[in-house]
């Protein structure tokens, strides 16, 4: 028997190229590991491995518990109630601790969805979303800036190479010819000559083409005229013919229908005698077949009924011999019933006496064993005795320590307790602290993280080389279109140190407001704190700004567009016409036509100054135009930045966002931001 037959088997790869359209079935190395797997059930076997290993590690247990309960001979065996109480309390504790690690997880994940929501919610507002947009012109402008760059050194080198062309190969000029001018012009009339005589030839040759191609289109349709009409008589004699020969078509098919016709009448004629015969002697068949069923049907009933009769008069015979033989049957059963009703009786009584002397065989016996376990309870009880009394150290140190535990949860109790009713008290004075919580800004915790993102966002673009200044305008838009401002310093409000010691309950009255006022106190603490960190913050970045792009001061130009954005100031005469130069509006001018009523701005402290001095006759211009004024801003280091600038206080202005600051005087506002 040939059992290896490798080296007749066909080739893999030769039915595919026999056939084309079958195609080759490739499997990676984990699929063809996991086919292997399934297909020699290692998922079985790896599950009965792990059930072996499960079994042995817990025979293991099984013998190392047995080992270690060998060693404690006082304790008791628990029954089977206990074990299962013990093991319903496990599950109960296990249960709890898993339900809490859920309840913890699911708080966790919630915290964390409402944390996201929140981040995008505040990612929605208007001033993240400034913010946003000026990291994005950030970007356009550096990438703009990066493309213009790129195209000036493209153009440069374009222009380099130009020039390097132009000194490798100048412009050369070509040398005249020895031929005289007389020469050249006879040269080039000949030329003319010629080209004028071969331009005349071609023009008659074409005129003579033009004239064959005519005469010859005149004979094609004289010969073609000729050939429609011969082709037009052929089809009228044509068409008589077919005529001729469609009537006489017509002629014999009317013959042939009309022998057709006599002809099948002929035949159905014949057909219907055929049926009428047919059907007669069917007739009489069903009439003969009738007569013939009746015959043998009541035959075969009367051979059916004797049948009968004669199988009822055998089965009474049967019945009668059954009778007699089961009544002899039941004689000889009662008969035999009788012998052994007796024979049972006299076995139970002997079986009644052997259980009698059975029974007082046992009572001897049950009580021999009362006796012997009497005296094992007797020895066991005095041995028990002595343990107790060879262990009473060990008993009372354990009572101790029992003790020592009883005493610690009470204090912990005591502690529990104690502490549950001095956090009740804190979440009351909490509670009436709430109630007397200062007035908050609902809008400082927003401004600063606006104000630090931006300062962060603005470390980010000076490190990666964008420009600043979109981000730095974003700011100031932000932070004039919200009126952030400095709030004047409050004062706060000491504690009474005077007592009445008559009202029992002044003291806790006297600490609760001192506490609100501490309170009070720490949240306008706060408040400023939050509101100096988002000036410094605006500051840093101004400087960032500034660093990136020098100030240069605006050249007063045409007052049309101040015009356009102010209004026409209210002038006596053209001489005193002066508008704020210092002010440089950063937007466009509106494309659609100024509107009839211009809105007329007051003119501000330093024009009215401006215009007093321009009166004098020692006044100079250039002075007046790059002096900053120091009543708007105060510091020496942020005073002629452009990104600094003071805020109108037209209240007609419409706001971002209401105010809660309370109107400064000229001298506070000196000294803050505005």
């Amino acid at each position: 028997m040939i059992l290896d037959k490798s080296c007749i088997a066909p080739a893999g790869h030769v039915q595919f190229l026999k056939n084309r359209r079958v195609l080759p079935v490739i499997l990676s190395a984990k699929r063809f590991n996991d086919i292997v797997y399934r297909s020699t059930m290692g998922a079985n076997r790896d599950k009965l491995a792990a059930a072996v290993e499960d079994e042995r590690y817990l025979e293991y247990l099984k013998k190392g518990h047995d080992a270690l309960s060998k060693h404690f001979t006082n304790v008791g065996a628990h029954s089977l109630d206990e074990e299962k109480q013990a093991k319903l309390d496990q599950e109960l504790r296990e249960a709890e601790i898993r339900e809490k690690q859920i309840r913890l997880e699911d708080e966790r994940t919630r915290k964390e969805r409402i944390i996201r929501a929140n981040r995008i919610l505040e990612e929605l507002k208007p001033g993240q979303r400034a913010l946003h947009h000026a990291l994005m012109e950030s970007e356009m402008i550096y990438q703009r800036k990066y493309n213009e760059a790129v195209n000036r050194e493209i153009l440069q080198n374009a222009e380099d190479q130009q020039r390097r062309d132009e000194i490798e190969c100048p412009e050369t000029l070509v040398p005249a010819s020895s031929l005289t001018e007389e020469e050249l012009k006879a040269k080039e009339q000949a030329k003319a000559i010629v080209v004028r005589a071969l331009f005349l030839k071609d023009i008659e040759e074409r005129r003579q083409q033009k004239a064959d191609e005519k005469e010859q289109e005149i004979y094609e349709g004289i010969v073609e005229r000729e050939q429609y009409k011969c082709l037009h008589e052929q089809e009228l004699k044509a068409a008589k013919k077919l005529a001729e020969k469609r009537r006489e078509f017509c002629r014999n098919a009317y013959r042939e229908s009309l022998k057709e016709k006599a002809a099948v009448a002929k035949f159905e004629k014949i057909c219907n005698k055929i049926d009428d015969r047919v059907i007669c002697v069917d007739n009489a068949r069903r009439r003969h077949l009738d007569t013939r069923y009746n015959v043998a049907v009541n035959a075969m009933r009367n051979k059916i009924i004797q049948n009968r009769e004669r199988q009822a008069v055998e089965v009474c015979r049967q019945q009668e011999a059954s009778k007699q033989q089961n009544r002899k049957l039941h004689e000889e059963i009662v008969d035999r019933y009788d012998v052994e009703v007796e024979m049972d009786e006299a076995r139970r009584q002997c079986q009644i006496e052997e259980l009698s002397k059975q029974r007082r065989a046992y009572q001897r016996i049950e009580q021999r064993q009362a006796r012997e376990k009497r005296q094992k309870e007797a020895e066991i009880r005095r041995y028990q005795i002595a343990g107790r009394l060879k262990n009473h150290e060990t008993n009372k140190r354990f009572a101790n320590i029992e003790q020592i535990r009883k005493d610690k949860a009470t204090s912990e109790l005591r502690s529990i307790l104690f502490g549950q009713r001095d956090e009740f008290l804190e979440k009351q004075r909490e509670e009436k602290m709430r109630m007397a919580e200062c007035q908050a800004n609902p809008y400082l915790q927003e401004d600063l993280n606006f104000t630090n993102d931006a300062l962060k966002s603005a470390k980010k673009a000076r490190e990666a080389g964008r420009p600043i200044y979109p981000i730095a305008k974003a700011v100031e838009v932000y932070r004039r279109k919200n009126q952030l401002d400095v709030e004047p310093e409050g004062r706060m409000v000491q504690r009474s140190k005077l007592r009445d010691y008559c009202w029992p309950g002044y003291h806790s009255k006297a600490d609760l407001a001192y506490r609100q006022y501490e309170h009070n106190e720490e949240c306008r603490q706060r408040q400023e704190s939050d509101r100096n960190q988002i000036f410094a913050n605006c500051i840093k970045i101004t400087k960032m700004a500034a660093e990136e792009q020098p100030y240069k001061p605006c050249v007063p130009s045409c007052p049309v567009k101040c015009f356009q954005h102010r209004g026409m100031p209210p002038i006596d005469s053209n001489n005193s016409i002066d508008v704020c130069r210092q002010v440089c509006y950063e937007d466009h001018l509106p494309i659609r036509p100024c509107p009839g009523s211009m809105q007329i701005i007051k003119p501000c402290k330093m024009d009215s100054q401006a215009i007093s001095n321009r009166n004098n006759d020692n006044y100079d211009e250039s002075l007046a135009v790059n002096r900053p004024s120091s009543a708007r801003i105060s510091d020496i280091d942020t005073r002629d930045h452009p990104f600094i600038h003071v805020l109108s206080n037209d209240p007609h202005k419409a706001a971002l966002r209401p105010s809660k600051t309370y109107c400064i005087s000229r001298s506070d506002r000196a000294r803050t931001w505005r």
